[in-house]
């Protein structure tokens, strides 16, 4: 970094990923800074520096100790360790310590206490919110909401047949009605943990799955305008539930009945076809069902428009994937039990594939990762909209 460079970085002021600091004054408080960095899109600290942004600067033999403490501070107080860069600029006849701290890859990192920070805006903050702490973990493949238990759920809550006709058709195995039994084979699909059902299990085979989860249903409206509008009214309105087979099924029907179809060269008693071929739907409302942020208690949408359908899921796209990567068949899994169970039991065709096969049939799709709603949207545009 040239002397001018940092002349104009400092003239900013500190931001959400510069830090000014005249010398080293706290680990504490050095371990919390560098975990915030860390942990959101990484940044610098400047040494030497004071918070008005006036350069006090630094002798060689500061520079040299400061470094060593930084250095012993990543590694041996920051859990896991995270590792810094450092350059000395020398500006006024005078030294500053950049000290660079990289987005991690390994996040969340911890201070000595396990306490994880993060930085919100110049400052920096503890991070104490359940979904937040969620969000992080999966984000970080600690663990996956799908193979989480689920709350007072138990075996009886399990529709027997469907559980013994998906371990049929994966293992070509009888099935020994006993308890033993069946708890092995629950534990060995990841069905249950002890004695309750996974989150996977429950949406694969519960009998009730929103008794114990109401929120995890598809909310499909028909809008009458072009807008999600209540005083304008809609057509048609269901929230759909049940287990992802059958949210799939309820969700295919609705469009079936609030979408045009096409006679073409079928006998006048026939349905027609659908104006967007069904293979669309299949693909991105399964890639809604599976790949959707469990983490998030809100419910999955499909909004029938006048000139579009719109399927949204909670939870933006993970780990930086963005919306070209998707599109050329990158794929982050989120939930591997529920990815796993679906190209049994869905017409999954395997992970990254969903998106450009829907796009192969029909490329009028708009995708829209929406970070600050925390939401994923496929917008497919109607045959009449579409060619305007």
């Amino acid at each position: 970094m040239e002397a001018l460079e940092l002349l104009d970085l400092i003239a900013l002021g500190e931001t959400s990923t510069v830090q000014f600091k005249r010398t080293l004054e706290d680990t504490n408080d050095l371990a919390k800074e560098l975990c915030a960095f860390a942990n959101t899109s990484g940044g610098m600290i400047l040494f030497g520096v004071e918070d008005d942004g006036t350069i006090g600067g630094l002798a060689p033999e500061e520079v040299r100790e400061l470094t060593s403490k930084i250095a012993n501070v990543a590694s041996q107080v920051v859990r896991e360790p995270i590792y810094p860069t450092s350059e000395v600029v020398a500006v006024n006849r005078t030294l500053v310590l950049v000290i660079r701290v990289p987005d991690s890859a390994a996040k969340p990192h911890f201070d000595r206490n396990g306490a994880i920070w993060v930085k919100s805006l110049a400052d920096k903050r503890r991070v104490t919110a359940r979904e937040e702490l969620r969000r992080m973990f999966q984000e970080a493949h600690v663990f996956h909401a799908d193979e989480q238990p689920v709350s007072r759920s138990s075996a009886a809550d399990l529709d027997l047949d469907a559980f013994v006709a998906f371990h049929q058709k994966v293992t070509d195995e009888e099935f020994s009605d006993s308890g033993i039994e069946m708890d092995r084979l629950m534990a060995n699909h990841n069905v249950a943990i002890n004695g309750c059902l996974t989150l996977a299990g429950l949406l694969f085979f519960g009998l009730q799955p929103q008794k114990y989860r109401p929120e995890l249903v598809t909310k499909a409206v028909s809008w009458k305008t072009c807008r999600a509008d209540d005083n304008a009214g809609y057509f048609d309105s269901e929230d759909i539930g049940g287990t992802l087979p059958q949210q799939l099924a309820g969700i295919l029907a609705f469009l079936r009945r609030n979408l045009g179809h096409i006679q073409g060269d079928q006998g006048i008693n026939s349905e027609g076809i659908l104006e967007i071929p069904l293979q669309v739907f299949e693909e991105l409302l399964v890639n809604m069902l599976v790949h959707r942020n469990y983490f998030l208690t809100a419910p999955q949408t499909v909004f029938v428009f006048p000139d579009r359908v719109e399927i949204a899921s909670p939870g933006h796209l993970p780990n930086k994937l963005t919306v070209e990567q998707a599109k050329s068949g990158n794929s982050i899994p989120r939930n591997p039990i529920l990815q796993s169970m679906a190209s049994k039991l869905l017409p999954y065709r395997g992970i990254g594939t969903g998106i450009p096969r829907a796009l192969k049939a029909y490329p009028h799709i708009e995708f829209v990762n929406d970070a600050d709603a925390n939401r994923f949207r496929s917008v497919i545009r109607r045959p009449s909209s579409s060619s305007a």
